[in-house]
């Protein structure tokens, strides 16, 4: 049982049986109450039509004459399919002062009992009959019939539209195939593109030679940490960096040996700086650090380090070393209203450095 409910078209078309087979039986009883009332009418007007004629030729005849029994069984037979007659007493005359008509059904005939009663109430013919033609046998067979040829019509629709509906699930079975095909097709794609638009991203964010962050993604992040520290009134630092004598090693040898110094020199200080720094080149030897959480003390001690780290590295060259040496600047946000003024003032404090000797740090308070 649960198997066949588990077909769609069972479940579908079982509601649709019912309510065919609940209207058919409403229109049957239906219509057997209208046939059974047009049966009833038509049986009171035969009635009324025998007894008037029968009225008419009880008053010429003697009820003791053989024939006069017959012409009453004949008369009655011709409003009536079967008519018995039954005389109670002998008399000349049929003077019937009361008639009763008791009508019933028998086998779902109608028929009519006829009680002829005397001046002294006395039963003097009794004539039993039964209808012509019964409405209701030929309304019934004629709604069964009608009844039958519904049926076959509901069980040829549950046929086709199970046999339709098997070909609907095929083609959307096939469908659902392509649709998946098609699904798995735009998903690849788009985590190819995304794989591509994630490279453009980095293509457009990081310096191409150095693979840290460009001057424009610096920016884009640096405000972001600006904003997120002022929010919960905390301190972040700048550090401005500026290679020293850079133009020396591209007139002498050559650019090749400057980008070598620029990403070693790149490296070197991304590998020492923590993930929550943000590292960026500005653009030719110019370098720029972002500090979360760091006051100018400690930014100055970072800095600090990194300037030893780069002077102790060596370039080898044909027959010589090369040394590189930079120059920091380092401000903080006190007293700053924008990431702008920060950086500005580790500008600044570059500039100092670069006066002063090179290959020194300078903050605001030193």
């Amino acid at each position: 049982m649960k198997k066949l409910f588990k077909d769609k078209t069972i479940v579908f078309l079982l509601p649709l049986v019912i309510i065919t087979f609940l209207f058919l039986y409403i229109c049957y009883n239906y219509s057997m109450g209208i046939y059974k009332n047009i049966e009833e009418k038509q049986n009171n007007k035969d009635i009324k039509n025998f007894i008037y004629t029968l009225n008419i030729s009880t008053h010429k005849s003697n009820i003791k004459e053989k024939s006069y029994y017959q012409e009453v069984k004949k008369l009655c037979e011709n409003y009536f399919e079967e008519c018995l007659v039954k005389t109670t007493i002998n008399s000349k005359k049929i003077n019937a002062e009361k008639i009763t008509i008791d009508t019933y059904h028998l086998n779902l005939f109608l028929i009519n009992d006829f009680h002829f009663f005397d001046t002294k109430n006395k039963l003097i013919l009794h004539i039993k009959s039964k209808s012509k033609e019964n409405i209701i046998i030929t309304s019934r067979n004629s709604i069964q019939i009608f009844s039958s040829l519904s049926i076959i019509f509901l069980i040829l629709t549950i046929i086709i539209t199970n046999s339709y509906q098997k070909h609907i699930l095929i083609a959307n079975d096939s469908l659902e195939e392509k649709v998946n095909e098609r699904t798995s097709q735009i998903t690849h794609t788009l985590k190819e593109l995304e794989k591509v638009n994630l490279r453009l991203f980095d293509l457009a964010h990081t310096d191409y030679l150095t693979q840290i962050k460009n001057r424009r993604s610096f920016f884009l992040h640096v405000e972001s940490m600006f904003q997120n520290q002022k929010k919960v009134n905390k301190p972040m630092s700048i550090i401005m960096i500026d290679i020293d004598n850079f133009k020396k090693f591209n007139d002498t040898y050559g650019h090749e040996m400057g980008d070598k110094v620029l990403k070693l020199f790149a490296s070197t200080i991304n590998n020492y700086l923590s993930e929550d720094t943000i590292f960026g080149r500005l653009g030719g030897e110019e370098f720029i650090i972002a500090l979360p959480n760091e006051k100018i003390d400690s930014t100055i001690a970072i800095a600090e380090d990194i300037r030893r780290i780069i002077e102790t590295l060596v370039i080898r060259v044909p027959y010589s070393e090369l040394f590189i040496t930079a120059s920091f600047g380092v401000s903080d946000s006190t007293n700053a209203n924008t990431i702008d003024e920060i950086i500005k003032n580790a500008d600044d404090m570059l500039y100092d450095a670069k006066s002063k000797g090179k290959n020194r740090v300078r903050g605001r308070i030193s």
